[in-house]
């Protein structure tokens, strides 16, 4: 199960993005004055550089008292939540009691939705399910209500990293894809989002034993273009890292180069610095599984030497474990037996077998039969202890891959209906737009035939129009002819009698 060292990745996008969205939104309606906007970097500087470091973060009321007492109360909110961030993550109770007197003394929703978050995050994290489930739901639903469906979407993410802890790995992956969906969505770029997105869907696919399915996942985590992330250079070791394990036992060549690829990632940004003992470690498993034992010891050695992961005690005696089985493989019996006598005081079951069994290899090369068959015993039970639980982890795990199968069967039918339906709505509109584009046409031409008689009707009009006013001018002529003809003859008439009258006379 991820430790909580693990964990805080997810605090890395869970919780900034809820910091900033804290500052826009504003936790109180207050807001800080000049004076307050110095407050903290005048009590960093006092203090070597990290104020909230010299709170005693063990008593979370005590934190609170202080904080009332000496930070202005416009900056209390974000100094509260500072205080989250540096509390170590060893004692749930201390951590609640924090979220629970946030909450108090500074109710707004965003902080409520928050505090559901990361309390669902700890019940998942300590695999109290079934309360991690409520949180999770309530934190789901206040953000929904508030409008932030990425901030919603995190406590989907936990859902599903719960599932994948209980080996239901079909709802895990079915969350997961609804997720990536809804990335597909709302932010195309490679994120920190979607790179931790689909780490856990390559673990989700290792741990239902789906080899082809995990490489896909990590070959595409390698090729993203990982520049716009804060570090990506430990990303790229990172999934460089995983790829080493995955072809640790199927490749141990390829294995290999991945172990250094990963280091020289490391090197190239850190050049005065070692390389992490977890990177070496892998590095030696990789010699080792080629039977290179000699160049492996080195290796083994180094990194030995320098863990100090004390807190991650089921990897933390594996160190030991290994470099005593590859003094073995040396030859070295004296050496391999006092390290593999250190390892016995790992938590794991598995690795107790192993221990015991590599110790009874030991004994039967000096010949002391006895002491090899007791430790042959004592592996062989241990075995069987785990052969029990896993057998029952095998089982569910079979139940949880035959869930798995059908629910990818039925997201691949969902796929192929909503091609099939997405085709169709395209055929629909295809056909609307064609009719559509038919009627408009034939609109256009009928209205272009009615605008035409419209003018062939105007001309006709007007032509008809003209006739009449010609008609008109012609029988006014034709009055204004006779109208002057009479006059004539009237005139004509006048000087007959007038001639006539001079004749007489």
């Amino acid at each position: 199960m991820t430790n909580y060292s693990s964990a805080g990745i997810f605090y890395h996008f869970v919780l900034i993005p809820f910091l900033l969205s804290c500052i826009i939104v504003g936790c109180q309606e207050s807001h800080p004055s000049n004076t307050d906007d110095t407050f903290f970097d005048r009590q960093n500087a006092a203090h070597d550089g990290d104020y909230i470091a010299t709170y005693p973060l063990s008593n979370a009321d005590s934190c609170i008292s202080r904080l009332k007492a000496e930070v202005p109360e416009s900056l209390q909110p974000w100094a509260c939540l500072s205080i989250w961030y540096h509390m170590p993550r060893t004692n749930p109770a201390v951590n609640f009691r924090l979220l629970e007197l946030y909450e108090e003394n500074y109710p707004h929703d965003t902080v409520t939705a928050f505090a559901q978050m990361v309390r669902g995050e700890f019940y998942v994290e300590m695999a109290q399910f079934d309360s991690a489930r409520i949180c999770l739901t309530d934190s789901y639903e206040r953000y929904t209500r508030l409008g932030r469906p990425l901030d919603a979407s995190d406590a989907t993410y936990l859902m599903a990293r719960s599932y994948l802890y209980q080996n239901n790995f079909a709802d895990a992956l079915q969350s997961y894809f609804e997720l990536l969906d809804m990335l597909n969505e709302l932010d195309t770029g490679f994120s920190h989002r979607r790179a931790y997105l689909y780490h856990d869907i390559s673990v989700a696919y290792e741990r239902s034993s789906n080899k082809p399915q995990q490489l896909f996942w990590l070959k595409k985590m390698w090729d993203a273009d990982a520049t716009k992330l804060d570090k990506p250079h430990r990303y790229k070791a990172t999934v460089a890292t995983s790829l080493c394990t995955y072809y640790l036992t199927v490749d141990p060549d390829s294995s290999l180069l991945w172990a250094k690829k990963a280091i020289d990632i490391f090197k190239h940004k850190n050049e005065s610095s070692l390389p992490p003992p977890r990177l070496v470690y892998w590095l030696a498993r990789a010699y080792f599984m080629k039977g290179e034992c000699e160049e492996a010891l080195p290796h083994f050695m180094d990194a030995y030497r320098r863990n100090n992961e004390m807190h991650e005690v089921y990897g933390y005696y594996q160190y030991s474990m290994v470099l005593g089985e590859c003094y073995l493989c040396l030859g070295q019996l004296d050496s391999a037996e006092v390290y593999l006598k250190e390892s016995l005081a790992t938590p794991d079951t598995g690795n107790l077998s192993v221990a015991h069994n590599l110790l009874s290899e030991v004994h039967a090369k000096r010949g002391d039969w006895e002491s090899a068959l007791e430790e042959a015993k004592e592996s062989r039970r241990l075995f069987e202890i785990k052969f029990t639980a896993d057998k029952v982890k095998k089982v569910a795990e079979l139940e949880a891959r035959y869930e798995n199968e059908k629910k990818e069967q039925r997201i691949r039918q969902l796929e192929q209906e909503r091609k099939s339906s997405f085709q169709q709505r395209i055929i629909l509109a295809l056909s609307l737009l064609l009719v559509l584009g038919g009627s408009v046409a034939l609109y256009l031409r009928q209205r272009g035939r009615r605008y035409i008689l419209e003018q062939e009707n105007l001309l006709l009009d007007q032509e008809k129009k003209l006739a009449e006013a010609e008609s008109r001018l012609k029988k006014q002529a034709l009055e204004r002819s006779q109208t002057q003809l009479q006059q004539t003859r009237e005139e004509l008439d006048a000087a007959a009698k007038s001639l006539a009258l001079k004749n007489r006379l």
